[in-house]
């Protein structure tokens, strides 16, 4: 009897990398990241190209972690990412952003405050002149759908007036918590910043400029949604001490020597 011919192995369709990665840091958000998700989920399969998101669990005591493996389970797409214990959400978002596998990075918030539609300008500007493109609550075309608290407001003007004065005087908003990098600009920034929670946006601003990297804003409809785990008094103190963190880090060589990232750029 004639041996069979050997079959060839099927070949395997290799999975295109991502053209966006997404970064979602989320701490004890259980009860609204689940339909959060499933929202990033449909858009970005309405969008048609290819994509990841990244779910970190910063350290949460409820089911978050749950939620996200969920979300996981209904999107292939969908990665899962996190430890034990809280570390912030600077942590959290670096975490994220040095495992991404995507052309470009972003991250945003769990409440969707900022609508995803904002991905087609981010993307125009990474795609054209410009390194990183960050949402800006201070654009002059911005508008508030749905407004945050006064408390919430005064808190965001009073650090906004120390982050002008002490950090950086030309970027109108760095705490806005929706942003988005060319992925090589950044695995530089975050592979050197070092806070951890709600400062580290100043911090990678602060060495993005330092660095001679091109920023730009970009204007969007905001609706606030309450809930945010953001303790005014505490965090305010604690953001206001990362601040001068930031400062003598620069003094004490923490950060290299400024400029490198315009060289990396070039050799890149």
């Amino acid at each position: 009897m004639a041996t069979p011919a050997p079959q060839a192995a099927p070949r395997v369709r290799p999975v295109p990398a991502p053209l966006l990665s997404l970064i979602v840091p989320a701490y004890n958000e259980g009860q609204r990241l689940g339909p959060s998700l499933a929202a990033m989920s449909a858009f970005f399969r309405a969008a048609g190209f290819p994509y990841e998101i990244l779910a970190v669990d910063d350290g949460s005591t409820d089911d978050t972690a749950a939620v996200i493996a969920a979300a996981a389970a209904a999107d292939p797409a969908l990665r899962a990412a996190g430890y034990v214990t809280n570390r912030g959400k600077g942590h959290a978002v670096r975490t994220g952003m040095l495992a991404a596998r995507g052309e470009y990075l972003m991250f945003t918030d769990a409440d969707l405050s900022i609508p995803l539609s904002i991905i087609a300008d981010f993307l125009s500007a990474l795609r054209g002149d410009y390194d990183i493109a960050i949402a800006s609550r201070w654009h002059p075309a911005s508008k508030n759908a749905v407004p945050p608290p006064p408390a919430r407001r005064a808190m965001g003007a009073i650090f906004r007036w120390c982050v002008r004065r002490l950090v950086i005087s030309d970027v109108r908003d760095t705490q806005c918590g929706c942003k988005a990098y060319r992925a090589e600009t950044a695995r530089y920034l975050f592979s050197r910043s070092r806070i951890d929670r709600f400062s580290f946006d100043a911090e990678v601003i602060f060495l993005a400029a330092r660095a001679g990297y091109r920023i730009k804003e970009v204007p969007f409809v905001l609706h606030y949604s309450p809930g945010s785990s953001v303790r005014p008094v505490r965090d305010s103190l604690l953001m206001l001490r990362d601040l001068g963190r930031i400062r003598i880090n620069a003094l004490r060589g923490v950060y290299g020597r400024a400029g490198a990232g315009t060289l990396a750029r070039r050799a890149g």
